[in-house]
């Protein structure tokens, strides 16, 4: 058998509004944590292993990129005294990477899902907004049918990924005009 199967890549880019304006970005060091829930064997379910970790960080550092004129990216958060004091217009914090995956056969069917969440938090010295974002993708299909689950996880994990990061723009887009209005 071959197990070079594609791996989970970063987000394509997506059309973006620029932001004006310095902003601080911090994005957490911890690594994203994917708990794996599997209750079957079936569709060689022991084979998957998702990394998410690499492709969710640099689909962030690229929106950032795309999304803001004016940003750096700090290796500690500020306090909220800080931000105006440091010359920026708001903070924009990543953290609390973390998915859940999902494998159980039901009668011939393996059904698969994964959910892929993170938070934000937006503020300046004035005001805050923090979200917690998710994406859900499944995938469905019959154990004796050409079932590889590897296959059927990497497609369902890089679309949840693909929403993920397209709700997170939304999301800062919103919380952050917000702020400046």
């Amino acid at each position: 058998k071959d197990f070079n199967y594609k791996k989970i890549s970063k987000v394509e880019s997506f059309p973006v509004a620029k932001i004006s304006g310095k902003h601080a970005v911090f994005i957490s060091k911890n690594k994203f944590f994917l708990n794996k829930k599997f209750e079957s064997e079936d569709c060689e379910s022991w084979a998957v292993n998702l990394e998410l970790d690499k492709p969710l960080r640099s689909s962030i550092k690229s929106l950032i990129e795309e999304m803001f004129q004016n940003y750096i990216i700090l290796d500690e958060k500020l306090e909220k005294s800080e931000i105006e004091k440091k010359g920026y217009v708001s903070q924009i914090l990543f953290s609390d990477f973390q998915g859940v995956s999902n494998f159980k056969t039901n009668r011939n069917t393996g059904n698969y899902s994964i959910t892929l969440t993170t938070k934000i938090k937006i503020e300046n010295s004035s005001k805050s907004f923090s979200n917690e974002i998710s994406s859900n993708m499944i995938w469905d299909k019959n154990i004796f049918l050409n079932c590889n689950l590897k296959v059927g996880a990497i497609n369902s994990g890089q679309k949840a990924l693909d929403n993920l990061v397209k709700k997170i723009y939304e999301t800062t887009y919103e919380s952050l005009y917000q702020i400046m209005k």
